[in-house]
């Protein structure tokens, strides 16, 4: 068969595992660096400034809510994390576009940060703290810019890729009773 090799895709592990990695480690290391430096409440430059780094605890979810329910917390964000992560994992296998599965690896790897926190801990370390709204850590920001990258992605392109694809596909059946017809008529 004379078919043009396919191209090479990086391995998962070094794209996504390491980015992974990269984002917990870091979301882990600022939690670190603030919490051994400053007292629960204290905030740095100051209470007043619109932005600040602000030491909180948070035992709940998104502003709190359902605090006090640390098992159920660790067993539902248990079970989305598994979900997302297998979702990045079949994404990947299908050969989905590098923005939707980097979306994806934002949200597992600010899910991860969290649920280490929580099970750890039992509550989760905020630190970033602008105006008025609710004081919030690294692994959140990962989680909220990996839903809008999936968001946009899936508003604005997923059409688009899932048509290459299907064109794509379409062609390589086409090659290949190319190639069948070729050689059933040498042979």
């Amino acid at each position: 068969m004379n078919s043009a090799p396919e191209p090479k895709q990086k391995p998962f592990y070094l794209i996504y595992f390491g980015m992974f990695f990269a984002f917990v480690w870091l979301d882990h290391f600022l939690k670190n660096l603030v919490s051994s430096r400053m007292q629960i409440g204290e905030a740095w430059p100051s209470q007043d400034a619109f932005v600040s780094i602000r030491y909180t605890i948070n035992e709940g979810v998104s502003f709190s809510l359902f605090s006090g329910h640390t098992t159920a917390l660790i067993v539902l964000q248990s079970a989305l994390f598994i979900a997302v992560a297998a979702a990045l994992f079949a994404a990947y296998r299908r050969g989905m576009h590098a923005a939707f599965l980097t979306g994806l690896c934002w949200i597992v790897s600010g899910g991860a940060g969290n649920l280490i926190d929580r099970i750890h801990l039992h509550y989760v370390v905020d630190f970033i703290s602008v105006g008025r709204f609710p004081v919030w850590n690294f692994a959140d920001m990962c989680i909220v810019g990996g839903c809008i990258l999936v968001g946009v992605y899936m508003l604005f392109f997923y059409d688009k890729h899932a048509a290459a694809q299907d064109a794509e596909a379409v062609e390589g059946e086409a090659g290949e009773e190319g190639l069948e017809e070729e050689e059933a008529a040498d042979g």
